[in-house]
């Protein structure tokens, strides 16, 4: 997770570096979706506390490296564009999202978890949690949260949203 930090730090979020604090920032392709205050369904599922883990969604379109307190998810397809690559990023933009000392952004890095084979299913209505980060697999997306910011974002093949 030290080198995802590093990969990460120089790149986070859309646009100027400040992540948004608004599930209904421009940056969303669908206002309203996800957002700070979990689905019932989210708040349901009692999350399995972990140091580490790999994990992939049922439909195996996301993949993600969860660890103490930070995340990073990257998807193999979806329908929606991610906010122009900043200059500050040298590397590959957009093609997920993560969580990184309390912050949530936009991936910009030069590797990928997509193939990751050690990856563990994170089955819909299920959660993980380490450290202050929760992610639950619902069929309509992906949520993860930094529950002490209060920052997160939400993927799924036609939407995502950053908050």
């Amino acid at each position: 997770m030290a080198l995802l930090s590093l990969a990460i730090a120089a790149c986070s979020s859309g646009g100027g570096g400040t992540p948004s604090t608004s599930s209904s920032s421009s940056r969303s392709a669908n206002a309203g979706f996800g957002g700070p205050v979990a689905s019932a369904a989210a708040s349901a599922a009692a999350p399995i506390v972990v140091d580490r883990v790999f994990f992939r969604t049922p439909s195996k379109n996301i993949i993600c490296d969860l660890g103490p307190s930070e995340v990073r998810c990257d998807m193999i397809r979806k329908s929606w564009s991610p906010p122009p690559k900043p200059s500050s990023c040298e590397l590959d933009w957009g093609f997920g999202m993560h969580i990184t000392g309390g912050k949530a952004g936009f991936t910009c890095a030069g590797d990928s978890l997509i193939g990751e084979t050690e990856a563990e299913t994170l089955e819909y209505g299920h959660a993980y949690r380490s450290g202050s980060v929760r992610c639950t697999s619902e069929s309509t997306g992906l949520t993860c949260l930094d529950e002490k910011s209060g920052r997160g974002f939400t993927l799924a093949v036609s939407r995502y949203s950053l908050f």
